[in-house]
């Protein structure tokens, strides 16, 4: 028989560090890609609604605010004048839908107003976001 001295070579030890790293860099990644949607500026609390329609590619979304003031990105108009308003901007925009998320407190006659603005601004399809009711 073959007597050999040396003895034969350890095992060296596995580390879990490179497992560790990808799991955070994915954690890391999950993390910020969920919040890359920037916030609005404005805080409405919308009214419950028993259907969740929300759309998410409605190109022009206006926020009307509890005191009856509307919101077209950072601008600020009247309910009187957002026909005259929107139809510089659909036209710039090239759409024909628009959302509405108007807050729960606001005057009704305001998003009415808004409505019929919208109408003769030539607005074809018009969305009003709610929370979904419990």
């Amino acid at each position: 028989m073959i007597d050999f001295d040396e003895e034969p070579p350890r095992r060296q030890f596995e580390t879990l560090v490179p497992l560790i790293n990808v799991v955070f860099l994915l954690l890391i990644f999950f993390l910020l890609a969920g919040t890359m949607q920037p916030s609005e500026n404005i805080a409405v609390s919308l009214p419950e609604g028993a259907l969740n329609d929300r759309e998410k590619d409605v190109p022009t979304t206006l926020i009307v605010e509890a005191d009856g003031f509307i919101w077209l990105g950072d601008r600020v108009m009247d309910a009187k004048l957002s026909g005259v308003m929107m139809e510089k901007h659909l036209k710039d925009s090239n759409t024909k839908r628009v959302a509405i998320k108007a807050d729960a407190n606001a005057p009704a006659d305001a998003v009415l107003e808004l409505m019929e603005g919208l109408r003769e601004a030539g607005v074809e399809q018009v969305t009003i976001m709610t929370e979904r009711g419990s």
